[in-house]
Order: structure tokens, then sequence, then C-alpha cells
């Protein structure tokens, strides 16, 4: 069986592959991304960092706090570095920072920051933490009595002591996960799993309460949970882990267009990429690899596809999601690009 080409730039561990994504934050001039790290049944947290969002290098993973510590959670920058938020397999919510020169991970404090659902709510999960210009802020996926989905929000002054607000948002009919909350082009966004379907809500948030008025579907394919952050330039941007290869994926642009998520390629691309990938064509949403259908996307403006080894990421111009697929058809090195027109 012919190798496939390791990635060029989509990141992936030298052993194992990326799991879930804790978050994104800016260091010193570069940034560092705080992931899941999998190699056969073990799971450690791995961290890697870049200068420019496309190269990155990575470091050294550390064991999670206790067999306890579940998946999807935030990573902040606190007083004193970062700190890492994540539920408890059983119930709860607890932090963890780095141990000294960064050889792992210690539970601070050493119990639960919170122990359990509040009051008429049966589940809580995935902790999405950030700074609300007075203070600390905490989304968590519920589900509410009578199976209903639900975001809870709590808040707090030193990143330690939580107050519950209440719930923010509830949906019937749907499970909610992995919460993530930002400010965009004068509207709010509200990205979340649902159920194998990354989903997101654009409206209005008062503090207390999230008020959508148009709801869609952001991934496509094998597009797994995203965390968004800020850049160096002031842009909101995107990364996600790809579900089947196991990998980072490129960085995004986000951006909110007639009520709708865009993603567009992060400018920092631009010096990697080679124009032209052979065998890769895109018309009315369909993308085929030398005629075998890989992916299907919403028709619309200009589709653009990256192809980088056996993994394929597609956008299309105006229309909100980002696509994810493996290649059927030959492989070769480097980082290729092709744009389609409209049909």
């Amino acid at each position: 069986m012919e190798r496939v080409p390791r990635p060029r730039l989509h990141f992936t561990p030298r052993a194992g592959r990326v799991g879930d994504l804790f978050g994104v934050l800016a260091s010193g001039g570069g940034y560092q991304v705080f992931y899941e790290h999998l190699s056969g049944d073990a799971t450690a947290w791995g961290r890697a960092t870049s200068d420019d969002l496309i190269i990155w290098t990575e470091q050294e993973a550390g064991p999670p706090t206790g067999e306890d510590a579940a998946r999807c959670g935030t990573v902040v920058t606190g007083p004193d570095g970062p700190v890492l938020f994540h539920t408890l397999t059983g119930g709860g919510v607890a932090r963890a920072t780095p141990t000294p020169g960064f050889a792992g991970w210690q539970r601070d404090p050493s119990g639960p920051l919170l122990g359990g659902p509040p009051s008429g709510v049966t589940e809580m999960s995935d902790p999405y933490v950030w700074w609300a210009g007075s203070g600390w802020r905490m989304l968590l996926a519920g589900t509410l009595r009578g199976g209903t989905a639900g975001i809870l929000q709590y808040h707090s002054g030193d990143l330690l002591n939580w107050a519950y607000d209440g719930v923010i948002v509830f949906r019937d009919r749907t499970t909610w996960g992995c919460p993530r909350l930002f400010p965009l082009d004068g509207s709010w966004v509200l990205l979340l799993t649902a159920g194998r379907e990354l989903t997101y809500g654009i409206g209005n948030y008062d503090g207390m309460h999230f008020t959508a008025r148009a709801w869609g579907t952001f991934g496509r394919g094998d597009v797994g949970p995203m965390v968004t952050f800020v850049d160096a330039s002031g842009r909101r941007c995107a990364l996600a882990r790809l579900g089947a290869p196991g990998t980072l994926s490129l960085p995004w642009v986000l951006s909110v267009r007639d009520d709708r998520l865009i993603a567009t390629p992060h400018p920092n691309l631009d010096p990697y990429l080679i124009s032209g990938a052979t065998g890769l064509t895109a018309a009315g949403g369909e993308v085929r690899d030398h005629g075998d259908l890989i992916l299907t996307m919403p028709a619309g403006g200009e589709t653009t596809l990256f192809a980088d080894a056996d993994i394929v990421e597609v956008t299309v111009e105006g229309v909100s999601g980002l696509g994810v697929a493996r290649r059927t058809g030959p492989t070769v090195p480097g980082v290729r690009f092709a744009r389609f027109g409209a049909l």
C-alpha cells in the first residue's frame, strides 16, 4: 500500500493524534495551542508553539491531572500563567495549572471548583471561560430537566470562586456541547457542537441572556470542536480538530455576513501555498477527487480547496461552513489550493 505523505501544515503530534482542543493563547509575540494528545489508549495534555499560526512546534506533553479529567475544556491566561478548566468524569468542574517547566499539570485547587449541576440541571460539561471586561465568565453545556439543551453561565472575579447566573439560552430537541461565545462584527456568536455537527447562533448577548436571530451549520465532514481566539492583528480566528485525521486544521479568519458565520483563509497562509490541486473539482457544492464525491458543501460563491497530503479543507465564499474530507486519489507533497467560481 502506498504510504500517504505526512501533512505539511496540518499539525500532527510526532506520535499519536490531536484530540479535543482547549484553546490558543498569545504568548511573547507568538502563540500556544493546548490540546488533548491521544496515543493508543493513553491520553495526555499537549502543547505546541508557533510564530505565525501556520508552522507549529510540538512541546512535551504532560499527563492529565487524574483519570477523572474529561475532555473539551478551555485555557485562559491567568495572573500567573495558563489556567486550564475541564469537567470531571463524575460531574463538576476543576481547574489545573502547569507544574514548573511545563513538565505536567497540577489540580489547582485540589478539589473541584463546581461540585455538580445547579438546581433544575441534570448534567453539565465543557467549560468555556473568558474575560468579559469587568470579570470572568464561564459557560457550560447543560441538560435541563426534561431533556432540553441549555447553556449555563457562572461569573467570577478571581478564576477561583464562581457564582451561578442561570441559563443564557436553551433549545428543545437537540444536544449541545463545547460552547464558545464571542463578539464579532456587531453581533454575538455562540459556536457549539450539536450531536455530530458544528453549529452556531448569531444574535445578541446582554451579559445574562443570549438571543439568537439565526441558527446555522458551520462544520461539514470531519470538522470537530473548534476554538476561537484573537490574533496579533485583532482578527477573530479559529482552529478546529479534524476528526478522522486527528490533526489541527489550518487557521481561519471568522466574520459575520447576512447573519451567516463565514470562514476565510488566514493571510499568513499565503507564502506556503502552491497553486493548483490536480484531480480536485467543485461544482454545485459537490467536491470531487478524480471524480469521486468526497464532500458536499452548500452551493454559493467561489469555492476554495486546500489539499495537504490526504486532507482537504474547503470553504465557500459568502456561505457559512467549513468542510473537511480525505482524498481518495493520489497525493503529492506540499500544500496546494484551487479556486472554483460559482456555478
